[in-house]
């Protein structure tokens, strides 16, 4: 039985993928040792819960700065978790294959929650400044439109090119190549 050729498609990915997940684990683990540095000063933290100018953070702000420990190390363990993948697909494994085509479609859907979050926080910083959606400043309304469309389009952007990667890691020819 003859062994099927290897894709440039897939080895590129492999790699481009790998070294962008390892990099994300180095600069997480950096950034995790920066924030150790800092310790748990919490002055800046109470600082932004009172507010300047008496407009306080919103909370969901104020809770992403209350956890960034966490999120640091969910977004290492995701980061090592795709690298993980990346060295499957780049072997030529099947669980590879089927685990990046999951984080693909993962990554899809994240990127449309970020934007809807991002969006009703938006809404929300309108709200408790006290802005009535009406009459708010021509100017404000288009760049928080625009920011909208931006968003939205990126989310949209990305699904796109997961769903096309995917598509081709799901073809024949390509399958062919994993065992």
């Amino acid at each position: 039985m003859q062994t099927p050729a290897r894709s440039p498609f897939v080895t590129i990915t492999a790699w481009v993928s790998l070294a962008l997940a390892l990099l994300g684990v180095v600069t997480g683990v950096l950034q995790g040792v920066m924030l150790r540095a800092l310790g748990q000063d919490r002055g800046l933290l109470d600082a932004l819960a009172a507010g300047a100018g008496g407009l306080a953070m919103p909370p969901p702000v104020l809770w992403v700065f209350d956890h960034l420990g966490l999120l640091l190390l969910l977004s290492v363990l995701s980061s090592a978790l795709w690298a993980s993948a990346s060295w499957g697909l780049l072997q030529r494994r099947e669980w590879g294959r089927f685990g990046f085509i999951i984080l693909l479609a993962a990554g899809a859907l994240l990127a449309f929650a970020g934007a809807f979050a991002f969006d009703r926080l938006l809404a929300g910083l309108d709200a408790r400044a006290g802005l009535d959606p009406a009459g708010i400043d021509p100017l404000l309304a288009n760049m928080q439109a625009a920011t909208r469309v931006v968003m939205y389009g990126g989310a949209l952007l990305v699904a796109l090119l997961h769903a096309a990667i995917a598509w081709k890691l799901c073809t024949p020819a390509v399958r062919a190549e994993f065992r």
